[in-house]
């Protein structure tokens, strides 16, 4: 199938696979972009992949920020704020000893956001913004340009889409909407099969197999999906 080697539509799952070490899928992820590389076939995405990415490399850097935190002022820390973020090391430590992932849900920032405090102080920013500002945003900003440069990420964006090059007409809100319902997968995942299925596209990469199963449960005719 030589029309594979045209260009091909990727989604967050893949990015955020082949920069996580830990993630199950990322020597499989790896591998992929190597072979897309090696063979110069264009990598294209949407726009909505930047902040799905952003919020994973968010889940996994907060408690890995967290640690670093402890680690600095465990001899300062006293009562449940030091509980908790013993037993956040003592995760993290298992985690990484075991080669598995370890990503914190909304509950769990949330709850050292109050742990360590959000509200400002008279003093000034408050403890939680303190330690984002000292630990966390100085690697959360590299995230996305490394992720840019390492997999040489495209973006089908309004203009894309208006050139016709790559699709005969525009993504609509109602097909999205008509595959969300069908399958009960996300917004931004319905988002990322109505791009391809609208698109002349032939190829689909994911490491998410909620997205593989729908688009195979789907009409995506003379369409091909890469997935593990």
């Amino acid at each position: 199938y030589p029309e594979l080697k045209q260009a091909c539509i990727v989604d967050t799952n893949l990015f955020f696979a082949g920069s996580y070490p830990n993630d199950t899928y990322n020597e499989w992820a790896e591998e992929v972009f190597e072979v897309l590389q090696r063979n110069s076939i264009p990598v294209y995405t949407n726009m909505n992949v930047r902040s799905e990415f952003i919020d994973l490399q968010r889940r996994v850097l907060i408690p890995e920020c967290l640690v670093s935190f402890y680690e600095d002022f465990s001899s300062e820390l006293e009562g449940i704020l030091h509980k908790e973020l013993l037993a956040l090391a003592k995760k993290a430590w298992d985690a990484r000893t075991n080669g598995k992932a370890f990503k914190f849900n909304e509950a769990e920032i949330k709850n050292f956001m109050k742990l360590l405090g959000h509200e400002p102080r008279p003093e000034g920013v408050s403890v939680w913004t303190a330690f984002c500002q000292s630990y966390f945003s100085p690697f959360i900003h590299k995230e996305w340009p490394k992720a840019v440069q390492k997999f040489k990420i495209n973006f089908l964006g309004t203009r894309e889409i208006d050139s016709r090059k790559f699709f005969d007409k525009h993504p609509s809100w109602d097909n999205m909407i008509a595959i969300l319902g069908e399958s009960g997968i996300g917004s931004a995942d319905a988002m990322i099969l109505n791009l391809f299925q609208e698109s002349k596209l032939p190829l689909l990469i994911t490491a998410d197999k909620a997205v593989r199963n729908t688009m195979l449960n789907s009409s995506f005719s003379g369409k091909f999906i890469l997935s593990p």
